[in-house]
């Protein structure tokens, strides 16, 4: 049985309490724009009396520097670069070279699917076959920037469209490849057999199938909601692709990297093109990983239960967006922090009082070890809720704190008097 130390429980008893209510362990209201791109700046709130209460708008002043400091002692605490290893835990779908090939060899067999269907219908009215990948996304576009979209559009000739022209710049590397290793070989070009892996994607193309396929989704989840509909069906498609874009591009960015040290050791060649190009890259990321950030959190407010599905978005949330501003101090990304913020304190002060109430019942059971598991864990995320409160939002919070106290000390007082008793006896 696990050693029950529980009566020091006032770890935290210094937090200071201004008795307003608890409004922000409510589930927040739906995300904002934030109002600037910048963290706002920290303003130092003069120490009046412990008697004379401070005015509404010095108690404002109070808790904005508060949940600065908050949030960004959480964020020290996070993860200051990108590695694999962060991906692996950050992305649920494709978080690694292998799942980004995956992706496109899906996306490759799609478009080539679709460009049947569509070479038979165009053929029948005499129509030429454009060799340009970008024509089909032009065509694309007319469905996704219709003044008046459909969803069946959308979701048939504008997403297999889309597919189609990453398949033919597919197709297009391929033909290069298959020219070149006939001069290699001294064969004629159709006695060449390329290997089925060799290809590339045009770098540009992949970048505008992203911009368009997300756009895309924002159109069919505005169209749903405008019908009565639940946007929400679409969260995993817009997630999947914002991991796939975001891993394509980290990935892009270290091969810049690579290909720019070994360019340029021992030389004194202008590394501006190189540069101009990783923060290119290092750029796309961020913005991937911010709008995965967003995408996580206003998933978690349309939830209707505090934990589950709540708490991973937020969770996952919080991630993304940490990292964003340890690699660029984003003030958008510092924005949609605080509303992650919010629904994680909320989330554990919900998990502190149920754990609270289920110690007492396995108390009253004489189930003492797990009794005693239950009340440590309601400790913890009552501290930890605490930790992530402004001072004018502790008030409740801070309350229940020691009423849980009372009964941890009250729980180890009965179990010293019962102990006692049975040691006396036996004598």
């Amino acid at each position: 049985m696990k050693s029950l130390p529980l009566y020091l429980g006032g770890l935290l008893i210094a937090v200071a309490v201004a008795g307003a209510a608890m409004s922000l362990l409510t589930p927040p209201p739906p995300l904002a724009a934030p109002p600037s791109l910048a963290p706002p700046p920290r303003r130092a709130v003069a120490a009046k009396p412990e008697k004379e209460k401070l005015s509404p708008d010095e108690v404002r002043a109070q808790d904005e520097v508060d949940i600065i400091e908050i949030i960004l002692a959480q964020i020290e605490s996070t993860p200051s670069s990108i590695d694999a290893a962060w991906i692996a835990e950050m992305c649920q779908e494709i978080s690694d070279v292998d799942s980004v090939t995956v992706f496109w060899k899906q996306v490759v067999a799609s478009g080539q699917s679709y460009g049947i269907r569509y070479t038979s219908r165009n053929r029948r009215t005499g129509m030429v076959m454009s060799r340009n990948p970008l024509y089909y996304v032009f065509e694309a576009r007319e469905h996704i920037y219709s003044t008046d979209p459909k969803e069946k559009d959308l979701l048939g000739p504008a997403r297999g469209l889309l597919d189609m022209a990453v398949a033919k710049s597919w197709a297009a590397s391929r033909e290069e490849i298959r020219e070149r290793l006939s001069k290699e070989q001294r064969k004629k070009v159709e006695d060449v057999v390329v290997p089925e892996q060799m290809g590339i994607l045009d770098d540009e193309l992949k970048t505008t199938y992203f911009k368009e396929f997300l756009k895309l989704y924002s159109v069919l989840g505005e169209l749903v909601s405008r019908n009565g509909g639940d946007a929400r069906q679409y969260v995993s498609a817009r997630i999947r692709l914002h991991e796939a874009a975001m891993v394509d591009r980290y990935q892009r960015l270290l091969e810049t990297m690579t290909q720019a040290r070994e360019r340029y050791r021992g030389t004194t060649q202008s590394s501006a093109p190189a540069t101009v190009q990783i923060a290119r890259w290092s750029n796309a990321v961020n913005e991937h990983l911010l709008a995965l950030g967003r995408i996580y959190v206003e998933a978690a407010l349309a939830e209707k239960a505090y934990r589950g599905c709540m708490q991973d978005y937020a969770d996952l949330g919080f991630k993304a967006l940490a990292m964003v501003y340890q690699l660029s101090s984003s003030g958008e990304a510092l924005g949609t922090l605080r509303e992650a913020n919010k629904i994680q304190r909320y989330n554990l002060w919900q998990m502190a009082r149920v754990a609270w109430k289920n110690a007492k019942a396995l108390a009253v059971a004489g189930r003492v070890a797990e009794a005693d598991d239950e009340f440590l864990t309601a400790k913890h995320h009552y501290l930890l809720t605490l930790s992530r409160l402004e001072r004018s939002k502790k008030s409740i919070v801070f309350g229940e704190y020691r009423r849980l106290q009372a009964d941890i000390t009250a729980w180890v007082t009965t179990r010293k008097l019962k102990s006692v008793a049975a040691t006396t006896e036996g004598k």
